[in-house]
């Protein structure tokens, strides 16, 4: 028995370690040569790799939330300091924590120029151009399009010509730059940024003309600019000893191609958005997205097509907004117009401090001549460029522009990401000094923000520069601006001089013809607005008048009500007058300001203009309701509207009362002397404008 426990239990050992040794080698893995590490159920585990893009991207979106938040509650700070320098300072802080304690390596926070014209300045440029104002914006086209092209080629060949001809000189240190190297790099510094001067002069609030001809020149140039950067980086990968006539003469038909490429399709992808918009009436919810959606393809599109996309976006956006306003409700209005612009703030932001931790880095070679020389040939080009364009957009200009407008224009031309991100996407097989561009462009960029956008306030204070207007311009200014441009449009018309007044009443007339009745979900002429609007306010004073009769707060007038209850007798119901007051000369103190509302002002010109007349009714007993209202209507009618008839019921009430033989001489003296008595009492005398009774 012995033996056999025995054998069983060494059988069982044996069993039990090749159980073990299986399980063993189940359960491990080899790690740093031959050590073995057992390896047990994890309850927990820390994965940040598969997370980490998606992460470091909220996490930069809420420091930017959290950085604005913290500037309006130091406003204090903010209103010496622009906003942007406080973000690439915070930007420069955490690029130099990172630098140093090495805790992630430079591609994870350099600012990627993929992730840039992907993803940051698209936002950016969709708000500006859907909350463009158009009016001002088209008055100030022609003067935008020479500083946009005529003014970025010029400083572009400026610039790039002087750092060439100071490449001889001992001043850069004898580090040689190929010219069309430098060519490059003049197309990227040249452009003036829209984020940078957007952020600038809206902090400013400088008037309409200047921050839209600096705002739309920055916004165009950018396609001119990178369209030139295109076209140099080209001939540089051709080669300069490569290049021949026929690739200048192809580089400047696609500097048209690019550029109104870019236009087409934005507009083509704005009249997709429209249309789309037209049919959304079921399904409201949708249409923020639909829009949004649209406009972020067109961008897409034109990068695609290698086509600019800042001038696609822009198009899009401005052209859209025309139609898509009217088709969506107003709680999709207040959708998008929330979205655009907390996206293009946090973009803003975000752009702003990834310049800062992009500063701090080895990626750089500094060469003092190369950086001062591009620094001052950035400023004193700009100035000159605005000096000589200024004046000859001053030829045709109604309104023209001032040595104190340049000035600022030309103080204003700030650059910002997109110079620093196209010097970022520099290959450095093809530009070799790459470094220096890069470094030169940082410091270009630091100066014009932290130096010019900090005076510029001071600047606009010292020359007494126009600052913008808050209040939103009345409908009598709105009136009057579309009375001008119908006045100058016949003179043109009339002198034969084809103007900009004939081409925006055509433009406006293509639109109601064709665009209108396609885009907008419901569309009605100029006439049929008017009718119905006047309908509605007829309407409503009708209604006011019979449910709600108005109470005189004079002493000898009482409440009589308008409603026949009982077949008694129904006296006047005599309206306050005392308040009102025509409002021909606003100028006057005691005249009260006119509303902006229009349905304000018609009700307040429809009282000032013909006096409600005092609602007469025969003092007899009548038997038959209907008989009675009808006079009464016509008797209110015929007062409104024409006085012979309005004396005429009155002199036929007054026989029906007395029931005395007709004299008409005693009665029109009666009449007259009733009248008096009645106006006298009803309304005193108004220190604007005398009323006479034939009103």
């Amino acid at each position: 028995m012995m033996p056999n426990l025995s054998k069983i239990t060494k059988q069982i050992l044996i069993s039990s370690l090749f159980l073990y040794a299986y399980v063993s080698a189940s359960t491990s893995e080899l790690e740093a040569g031959d050590e073995k590490v057992e390896k047990r159920y994890e309850v927990a585990k820390f994965n940040f790799v598969e997370v980490a893009n998606v992460y470091s991207i909220t996490l930069w979106i809420l420091i930017g939330s959290l950085a604005k938040i913290g500037f309006h509650l130091l406003h204090k700070i903010t209103d010496k300091i622009p906003e942007s320098c406080l973000l690439i300072i915070i930007g420069i802080l955490v690029g130099a924590l990172f630098y140093a304690t090495k805790i992630a390596d430079r591609e994870s926070y350099v600012l990627n120029s993929h992730t840039f014209f992907l993803f940051l300045l698209p936002p950016i440029i969709l708000e500006a151009g859907y909350f463009m104002p158009n009016r001002p914006f088209f008055n100030n086209v022609g003067t935008i399009l020479i500083f946009a092209f005529l003014n970025t080629i010029f400083n572009t060949m400026c610039i790039g010509l002087t750092l060439y001809g100071f490449s001889f000189t001992p001043l850069f240190g004898g580090t040689e730059f190929r010219f069309i190297d430098l060519m490059v790099f003049a197309s990227l510094i040249s452009s003036v940024d829209p984020v940078a001067v957007l952020a600038t002069f809206v902090e400013i609030n400088v008037n309409d003309m200047l921050y839209i001809i600096v705002f739309g020149e920055s916004l165009l140039n950018d396609g001119v600019s990178v369209v030139l950067y295109r076209l140099f980086y080209a001939f540089a990968e051709i080669g300069q000893e490569n290049i021949i006539a026929v690739d200048g003469v192809l580089g400047c038909v696609s500097f048209i191609v690019v550029a109104l490429g870019g236009t087409i399709i934005g507009l083509i992808f704005g009249v997709i958005a429209s249309f789309t918009t037209k049919y959304t009436e079921k399904t409201p919810v949708l249409e923020p997205l639909v829009v949004i959606t649209i406009a972020y393809l067109s961008y897409l599109t034109a990068e695609m097509t290698t086509t600019s996309s800042i001038l696609a976006v822009t198009a899009c956006g401005m052209f859209m907004k025309q139609y898509v306003e009217f088709n969506v409700s107003k709680k999709s209005n207040a959708t998008i117009e929330f979205i655009l612009k907390m996206a293009a703030s946090i973009m803003e932001t975000i752009i702003f401090m990834f310049m800062g931790l992009s500063t701090i880095s080895d990626y750089h070679s500094w060469n003092t001549g190369f950086v001062i020389v591009t620094v001052v040939s950035c400023c004193l080009y700009r100035f000159i460029g605005v000096l000589i364009f200024a004046n000859l957009s001053n030829v045709n200009r109604l309104m023209k522009l001032k040595f104190s407008d340049m000035l600022i224009m030309s103080y204003g031309g700030i650059r910002g990401a997109i110079a620093f991100a196209l010097a970022l996407v520099l290959d450095e097989n093809k530009i070799p000094r790459k470094k220096e561009f890069v470094t030169a462009t940082i410091v270009v960029v630091m100066f014009t923000v932290f130096i010019q956008g900090t005076t510029i306030g001071a600047l606009v204070k010292y020359l007494k520069i126009k600052r913008k207007e808050t209040e939103e311009p009345t409908a009598s200014a709105k009136l009057t601006n579309r009375l001008i441009d119908h006045v100058m449009s016949s003179l043109e018309v009339i002198t034969g001089i084809s103007g900009k007044n004939e081409l925006r009443n055509k433009v406006r007339r293509l639109d109601q013809k064709y665009f209108k009745p396609f885009l907008l979900r419901e569309f009605m002429s100029n006439d049929e607005k008017l009718l119905i609007t006047f309908q509605k306010i007829n309407d409503l004073n009708m209604a006011k008048l019979v449910h709600t009769p108005q109470v005189s707060s004079n002493a000898h007038e009482t409440k009589i009500p308008i409603e026949i209850i009982d077949d008694e007798p129904v006296s006047p119901v005599v309206p306050d007058r005392s308040k009102r007051r025509l409002t021909i000369f606003p100028g006057f103190n005691s005249t009260p300001k006119p509303k902006d509302d229009l349905k304000d002002i018609l009700h307040t010109a429809m009282y000032n203009r013909q006096r409600r007349p005092t609602l007469y009714s025969p003092q007899g007993d009548y038997s038959d309701e209907e008989d009675t209202m009808q006079k009464r209507r016509r008797s209110r009618s015929a007062s409104v509207f024409v006085a012979n008839n309005r004396r005429a019921s009155k002199i036929d009430a007054y026989r029906r009362k007395s029931k005395i033989p007709f004299n008409p001489k005693k009665l029109s003296v009666d009449i007259d002397k009733e009248d008096k008595d009645s106006n006298t009492s009803q309304r005193p005398e108004s220190p604007e404008l005398e009323l006479k009774e034939d009103i």
